[in-house]
């Protein structure tokens, strides 16, 4: 019992030192989000070293503020890369997500759990644009609602920035893709201005 205590303790550990060693934003693209927004208002998943170094968001949350369950309203422009690892389980009793190695039989991947509270605070209205970006394949089958908002898939893959030691590899292993939730404005495309600056960096689908 106490070996499995300690086990436990100590994966535990394991992750959240893995979160501070999770990949950042490839700093490629850091221009195209700059000019699609501006000023960042909210990163609601990140570290202070990353934040700091890289997108400089107004607001951002961290592993023990837990963005994904605050009560806060997430608001303004709000710039999210989920986590690349781990699995988020929902507990109804507690109305709140867990993220884990683990997620159980109906876990789901952290870009589909972050997403969700994504598209939920823009339809609230309190995001009043929304930008996505993930390394996460699988999403492409099992989070549909993806396809309702322009995504655009760059040309060339993601050199990722490791989050502690800030490396980036000579060949990049993955590629990534960003998605889109524009303003809520009628009388034009709200899409326009994110088709017109990412078209530089991939195809642009819906």
């Amino acid at each position: 019992m106490i070996r499995s205590e300690q086990y436990k303790r100590f994966k535990n550990a394991q992750f959240i030192k893995r979160l501070e060693e999770d990949w950042l934003t490839p700093v490629d693209y850091l221009p195209y989000i700059d000019a699609l927004f501006g000023d960042i208002d909210l990163d609601p998943c990140t570290t202070e070293l990353a934040n700091g170094q890289f997108l400089r968001a107004r607001n951002f949350y961290t592993k023990e503020d837990d963005g994904l369950n605050t009560e806060i309203p997430w608001t303004g422009k709000v710039y999210l890369f989920p986590p690349t690892y781990g699995r988020c389980s929902w507990s109804a009793p507690r109305g709140t997500w867990k993220w884990g190695l683990r997620g159980g039989s109906n876990g789901i991947s952290p870009t589909a759990a972050w997403f969700k509270r994504l598209v939920r605070e823009w339809k609230l209205g309190n995001v009043s644009e929304g930008l996505m970006f993930s390394t996460n394949h699988e999403c492409f089958r099992t989070m549909p609602e993806m396809w309702n908002y322009p995504v655009c898939i760059p040309k060339d893959r993601a050199n990722l920035i490791h989050g502690d030691r800030l490396f980036t590899f000579q060949t990049p292993l993955t590629w990534g893709y960003f998605v889109y939730l524009p303003p809520r404005e009628l009388g034009f495309d709200p899409s326009r201005r994110f088709r017109e600056i990412f078209s530089h960096v991939g195809h642009i689908v819906g």
